[in-house]
Parts: C-alpha cells; structure tokens; sequence
C-alpha cells in the first residue's frame, strides 16, 4: 500500500468496488428489460425493449482516454496492455496479502478485484506535470458486472463508516483516513473522496479519488501532488468531467 501510487493507486482505488452508483446516463440496463407500462398480451405487440449500453473493446477505451488532455492541453499517455496486465497483477497480489481494521471494513477496502474485472475491458492513461510534481491518471472499464456496479452503490455510504482504517500489508501497519468530497464534477452520481495515508515514517500521502458511471462505463481518476489540495482537486474533477463527454 505504500506504493499505492500511479496505477497502483488507481487499480486499488478504481477497480476495488468504490464506484458511485450508476447515475441516468449510465443506469444498468438488463438487454430484455421492458417498460414499466402495462404490458401487452403475447398476442400484441411486445413491449420495445432498452437498448443495452454499448460494450467497448481495449482498443476503443484506449483512443478515448488518448483524446483526454491535461490543463496544459497535453494528452495523457496511455498505457500498453502488456504494462496494464503487469499492474493489474501486482495489484491484486498486494491487495490479497492486506489485511484491514475494522475487520467490517476489509470488503469495502479490498473487496474482490479479480473475480469484478474479469472479461472486463479497461484502459488507463496518465498525465505527469514535473513543474508542479502532479499526476493524474485515468482509467475506463467497459463490460463490468452491473452487480459489481450496483454495489458500489451500497459501499459509497460506508466511506464514512471507514472513515479512519488500520491497513497491514507486507508487515507494515499503514493508518488510512478517507474523507468525502462533494461538487468536485458535473458528471451526475459522481463519488468523490480524499485518502490520507501515514506512512510508518510519519511521512503522508494523500490522493484524490473521484468516480462516476456513464453509460455502465466506471470512469475513475486519481490526482495527486502539486501545489496544494485544491489544484489536485480541481484537476480530478476537470479530467472527469473531460472523460465522461467522451462516452456516448
């Protein structure tokens, strides 16, 4: 967890079950669910059913986080499926080996990432300001369960339950603290949160969460470093709302 930072940082945070609840532009829809109207008989018309959200490949996840662009107007660097697969990996290996108190809020912390991103697609982009000592990173993930989606819905309302966790990994105890954030993006159901991290140093570390649905694709972002909280803040919530024009 102390290197919980870059993709790391976004695989944990993004992928772990912390997403907000699908919001009117990117509610679940099941293919063959009907309208709520009356329905007609077999031998009538069938009710029309919702048009499915569109499933997207790596490949077209990839050029839409490539069309993202930082507030310099420089465009992320997206990562390669071979880095993605590797991070992914050692991800999961640390969040396995993690242990967290309160033990209620282990599954919120760590909650099932492999069997939740499995035949998902996902690509993650980064943009790295070395003036201000900023990072961002991106990612978006098409095809996730709706049901992974849905209880990310219940976990939002734990942030505050965990809002101060003990987290042991690789021998070292690591106190996490979260705190909401609210108004950071216009994207609609938007979950947005700071993580303060005291290293067994003393040295902390803090990081800017925000994620949103639309249409069933989880957009997360994470901002960290630069200048001071609000500039993180204010990155995040401009690179959300820049990711979430993106999905039609």
């Amino acid at each position: 967890m102390a290197r919980a930072i870059g993709i790391s940082a976004l695989l944990m945070t993004g992928l772990t079950g912390c997403a907000g609840a699908p919001t009117d532009n990117g509610a679940q829809h099941p293919a063959n669910e009907t309208s709520a109207a009356s329905t007609p008989s077999p031998s009538q018309t069938p009710s029309p059913s919702v048009t499915p959200a569109k499933s997207y490949t790596s490949d077209e996840l990839g050029a839409l986080v490539g069309q993202l662009k930082d507030a310099k107007g420089v465009k992320l660097s997206v990562m390669s499926s071979a880095d993605l697969t590797g991070s992914l990996d050692q991800t999961k290996a640390l969040l396995s080996s993690m242990s967290v108190e309160p033990a209620e809020c282990q599954e919120m912390a760590i909650s099932g990432t492999a069997p939740s991103v499995a035949g998902a697609t996902v690509a993650v982009g980064t943009s790295m300001d070395a003036a201000e000592g900023a990072t961002t990173t991106v990612s978006m993930a098409s095809g996730l369960d709706p049901a992974f989606l849905a209880k990310g819905m219940a976990q939002a309302g734990e942030i505050s339950k965990c809002a101060n966790m003990s987290i042991t990994a690789a021998g070292k105890k690591l106190d996490v603290a979260l705190t909401t954030i609210d108004g950071l993006s216009s994207v609609p159901g938007t979950l947005a949160y700071r993580t303060d991290t005291t290293l067994p140093d003393g040295r902390k570390q803090s990081i800017i969460t925000a994620q949103a649905v639309v249409h069933s694709v989880l957009i997360s972002v994470i901002s960290m470093g630069g200048a001071t909280e609000e500039a993180a803040i204010s990155r995040a919530g401009a690179m959300l709302d820049q990711a979430g024009a993106q999905i039609k």
